[in-house]
């Protein structure tokens, strides 16, 4: 299992001929012994008129020109249970997807969706809460996985509807400045990207009332709530320098934000610190903590940015598709060609039918050009997570506090 990770985290393949000289481009994934049963029993169920997985994706969706299907296309919010105490609410624009972590002590909602979608993402919260909560009903913590409009539209209205566990003189000094609510969590980076781009204005800067009132800056930030531990792991560096992504240990689930994207490639937002390296260094980083069940099915849940629910076996497939393309770029950046002749050769043709978004973010122009302008003008064709190039270049192995 071990050879076969590290297969997975370089991007090493069989050999294959390209007349351009590139190197060799898919990568050949051996999860285990049970990876041949999982395609063959996948197989024989497209072939018996099965249509859809988890959560709408078609059998053969790593197939040419297959295309995320979601049922949830009709304007309203839709609770979805993951397992545990963990819920997916599914419906907002662009398929973006706001978790709920729901127990005797109250609430955790993961992103909030935009703020048009607010005030019916608040009335499926609060239904839930009602129906799965404890004692103590109401919406404690959010979490603001990035400061991207589509995760923080809604703080201010599901903020405001939420309570934090306070009393005596702080409730009374929160009550004073108009800071009272639930808390909203976010990566310091976060917050000081939205205070920087509101001060600066336009038409889409965030206002006050969207940002973060609470920070912390740890690699791992660890808490203990309704009965088990929830930690909150910086992805330095990934989609952008402030990304979170958020493990639920008992429930088993990650709420892995922007760094897993089941609709498009993902969005290296470079202008917020984002890198190709580091969006792999936190691909990685799931692969250590998710856990498969048998067959390589089922286990840890992980909940992406956008799209479907997904287990190992799929984040293994996003992650070698990733590392394929990053290392493709990387070998022709070496050799000297600019971002217009790399875009000419298409690196990611293998893989364009199945992710690329039509246009705009998401889309194979805007990934490749994210890609080139992060990469080393001559660095190691193979990602690894031991090189010493590894983004951030400071970062360790995640401390615990």
């Amino acid at each position: 299992m071990g050879d076969t990770m590290q297969s997975i985290r370089s991007g090493a393949s069989e050999p294959r001929s390209f007349s351009d000289g590139r190197p060799a481009g898919r990568a050949r994934l051996v999860l285990a012994a049970g990876m041949a049963v999982l395609v063959s029993s996948l197989a024989s169920a497209a072939q018996s008129g099965a249509q859809t997985t988890r959560m709408g994706e078609p059998v053969n969706a790593y197939a040419p020109g297959a295309k995320v299907y979601t049922p949830f296309e009709d304007g309203d919010i839709h609770p979805w249970p993951v397992q545990g105490r963990v819920w997916l609410m599914a419906g907002e624009p662009g398929e973006a997807n706001v978790a709920v972590y729901v127990g005797d002590e109250g609430a955790i909602v993961i992103d909030t969706g935009v703020q048009a979608m607010a005030p019916k993402l608040l009335a499926q919260i609060q239904q839930l809460v009602q129906q799965q909560g404890g004692a103590h009903k109401a919406i404690r913590f959010i979490v603001n996985t990035n400061g991207l409009v589509d995760h923080i539209g809604g703080n201010e209205v599901i903020r405001n509807a939420g309570a934090r566990v306070v009393a005596g003189e702080e409730l009374a000094l929160q009550s004073r400045l108009g800071e009272g609510g639930a808390a909203v969590w976010a990566h310091q980076k976060v917050l000081d990207r939205l205070v920087a781009e509101t001060a600066n204005g336009g038409p889409t800067a965030p206002t006050e009332s969207l940002w973060p009132s609470d920070v912390e800056e740890q690699d791992v930030y660890n808490m203990f709530f309704n009965g088990e531990a929830v930690q909150l792991h910086h992805a330095a560096n990934a989609n952008t320098d402030g990304q979170l992504m958020v493990l639920f240990r008992g429930s088993d689930v990650i709420a892995a934000g922007d760094v897993v994207n089941m609709t498009s490639y993902p969005t290296i937002d470079v202008a917020r610190g984002g890198t190709i390296d580091g969006e792999l260094v936190a691909l990685n980083t799931l692969l250590d903590i998710a856990v498969p069940d048998d067959q390589v099915e089922g286990g840890t849940m992980i909940i992406p940015g956008h799209g479907r629910l997904i287990d190992l076996g799929d984040l293994a497939r996003y992650t070698v598709i990733m590392t394929t393309i990053r290392n493709r770029v990387q070998f022709y950046k070496n050799q000297g060609k600019t971002l217009d002749q790399v875009l000419a050769l298409n690196p990611s043709s293998d893989y364009d039918d199945r992710w690329s978004a039509p246009s705009g973010p998401g889309s194979k122009r805007e990934f490749i050009t994210a890609v080139y302008s992060t990469l080393p003008k001559q660095g190691t064709v193979f990602f690894s997570m031991e090189s010493s190039t590894r983004v951030p270049a400071t970062s360790t192995r995640a401390s615990r506090k």
